[in-house]
């Protein structure tokens, strides 16, 4: 877990790092991208990009449905269709927003303990 790291971190929430795998379909460009989940907060999460990024994702701030799968060693957790929005991209990653703060969120802390005492 991972509290802001410095004074010019503009994030307020603490964020988990996971390493799981991300979906994005953008409606607006009709596109679906794949990456992988950097870290994750109850705003919004970071993602490392594995596809390219349309040019104008950026810059016209594009809605997209995020799935997010965290497996397990005899089941998966799925979030589908959260609704995010594309706030940064630097160095293929992606900065992504959630439209709703993440009723779930709560749940990553004992995933995160389960994967740990793994």
């Amino acid at each position: 877990m991972q509290f802001k790291q410095s004074i010019d971190d503009k994030r307020n929430s603490i964020r988990l790092d996971f390493r799981v795998p991300v979906e994005l379909y953008c409606a607006e460009s009709d596109s679906m991208l794949k990456g992988e989940l950097e870290n994750l907060s109850v705003h919004g999460m970071l993602v490392q990009m594995q596809d390219d990024i349309p040019s104008n994702a950026v810059d016209r701030q594009l809605n997209c449905r995020a799935r997010i799968v965290f497996p397990g060693k005899g089941s998966s957790l799925m979030i589908d269709d959260l609704q995010t929005t594309i706030v940064r991209f630097e160095n293929d990653q992606l900065g992504l927003e959630f439209s709703e703060p993440l009723e779930w969120f709560l749940l990553f802390n004992v995933y995160q303990a389960k994967q740990i005492s793994k």
